[in-house]
């Protein structure tokens, strides 16, 4: 009885023996795993420092523009996200830019149009609700002005330099999320009219894309401010279009509407989500996933109307020049984009 006993215990300690060696064994591939991990996880950081640059907000940086010296903040460079200059100081290409013999970050621009940018920067920056609201820059020389809009272009920085938002004009306070630049969108739970306006600066507003999403009794067009506004009917339905002084895309019936006159384009059917709509020049072209489809202008290739919306230049309306601004009446949710600015 002994001998089967002590086979048993044999078998155990054997097993028990094997168990060690197998528990060892995974535990050793866990080990081996685990060290893999923090290998590839360092070397992801370090990939990660090197194409985004582990550069802190508070940098200063030297810059040399067209020969005249400029210390910034890293953080006022790229303060206006998506642009050019954002990217370019963001600290991933910092290895790559164009330096001076002394080390400084090289601009190939005058400093007479770039210092009035940062500048601006600066202001918005430590801008505050009590104080008075930061104007855009305006320069008092015509030539020097138009060459000022290249430069805030040409580093894409427009939207952040002239900004324009999105005002409920007529709705619910409350049934609507906005979006603010560079996301400027409308999310609205019941059927409500919005205006963009522009904001600090005298730039007008010609151009804009409308981007839809699930939308219903969506109307794009524009209104005249003062004249809109001063003779609004009670008739909390209407929308732009439907009213005196207003001129929209309809694009729930498919056609425009001129003032309360609907007039139906053929071929336009209900547009719904991911349909692109944009309106140039105030209100003369129309365009639907790049397609022109309805023009005042008379060499325009596609369908005409008289467009009486549009008050003769500089027309003025009880001591006001005529404001013509962009307005949208609808449910559901929208996107705003591409947005053309006059150059005054």
């Amino acid at each position: 009885m002994m001998i089967g006993n002590e086979k048993d215990e044999t078998s155990l300690d054997e097993t028990l023996s094997n168990l060690t060696l197998v528990l060892k064994k995974k535990h050793q591939a866990l080990e081996e795993r685990e060290k893999a991990l923090e290998k590839a996880t360092a070397q992801l950081n370090r990939d990660r420092s090197e194409i985004f640059g582990d550069k802190c907000s508070s940098d200063v940086i030297h810059l040399n523009v067209g020969g005249d010296q400029m210390a910034v903040l890293r953080r006022t460079l790229t303060s206006v996200e998506g642009s050019m200059l954002a990217s370019r100081f963001s600290g991933r290409w910092d290895a790559s830019l164009e330096k001076d013999r002394d080390g400084n970050f090289f601009l190939d621009q005058p400093i007479e149009l770039f210092r009035p940018l940062i500048n601006y920067l600066r202001a918005k920056a430590s801008e505050t609700p009590l104080g008075p609201p930061v104007k855009s820059p305006h320069l008092k020389d015509y030539e020097l002005r138009q060459d000022f809009y290249r430069v805030v272009d040409y580093f894409g920085m427009t939207p952040g330099i002239y900004p324009t938002v999105i005002e409920l004009h007529r709705g619910e306070q409350g049934s609507a999320e906005i979006g603010s630049s560079p996301d400027c969108f409308v999310k609205s739970s019941e059927w409500s009219t919005f205006t963009v306006q522009t904001q600090g600066h005298r730039r007008e507003i010609t151009s804009f894309e409308v981007v839809l999403g699930n939308v219903e009794r969506m109307q794009i067009g524009w209104i005249n401010e003062s004249r809109y506004v001063e003779n609004l009917s009670d008739d909390h339905k209407n929308g732009v279009g439907d009213e005196e002084n207003s001129l929209a895309l309809d694009c729930c019936r498919g056609g425009l509407l001129n003032q309360g006159e609907f007039s139906k384009l053929e071929g336009l059917s209900n547009l719904g989500a991911g349909s692109i709509i944009r309106c140039e020049q105030k209100g003369h072209r129309w365009l639907i996933d790049g397609k022109l489809v309805v023009s005042s202008v008379a060499s325009d290739e596609t369908r005409h109307f008289e467009n009486k919306f549009l008050p003769p230049t500089g027309h003025v309306n009880n001591g006001e020049e005529d404001k013509i601004i962009p307005c949208f009446s609808g449910k559901g949710h929208w996107t705003l984009s591409s947005i053309v600015l006059s150059c005054p």
